[in-house]
């Protein structure tokens, strides 16, 4: 009974872990879609208000970049700041996170109207990766979910 128990216990374990990787896919997507939504946030506020960065940080809030804590971050420290502390947290791959990298560089470094091309470049960037991930993110969840569960076969069959 107790081997059975183990083995259902190992399969389970196996299987939350593919799960566990599906999600953690999905929430790349979600996080470059915050940072997205950050930068069309930045664009219009600068073209249409004029509105310092610390102010347009203020009320910005999306809930992947607040779970990682970048939003707390970006109020206190900055937009490079805290893109550095929360690396980690957020979960980019390498190539997503010198994309958004390389945007928050160059915010506040010039005038309000290079500022807002800045973002325009940027904005179609971060759309373009946005569409790649979400075009193969379903099969990437699929083949990670596959995985974990041929793994949780083969751990009974050994097991059994």
């Amino acid at each position: 009974m107790l081997k059975y128990l183990g083995i259902l216990l190992i399969a389970a374990v196996t299987a939350g872990y593919g799960g566990l990787c599906a999600y953690s896919l999905k929430k790349e997507a979600l996080v470059l879609n915050g940072f997205l939504l950050l930068a069309r946030r930045i664009r219009t506020r600068i073209e249409c208000f004029r509105q310092p960065l610390s102010e347009i940080y203020l009320d910005f809030s999306h809930p992947a970049l607040d779970g990682a804590g970048f939003t707390e971050e970006l109020r206190e420290s900055g937009f490079t700041a805290a893109l550095c502390k929360t690396k980690n947290s957020l979960g980019l791959r390498e190539e997503l996170f010198a994309l958004v990298g390389e945007f928050g560089n160059e915010l506040g470094k010039s005038y309000s109207e290079e500022q807002v091309r800045h973002c325009e470049r940027y904005i179609l960037r971060m759309e373009e990766a946005l569409a790649g991930l979400e075009e193969e993110l379903p099969r990437r969840r699929k083949t990670v979910r596959a995985l974990s569960a041929a793994a949780a076969v083969m751990a009974v069959i050994l097991l059994i």
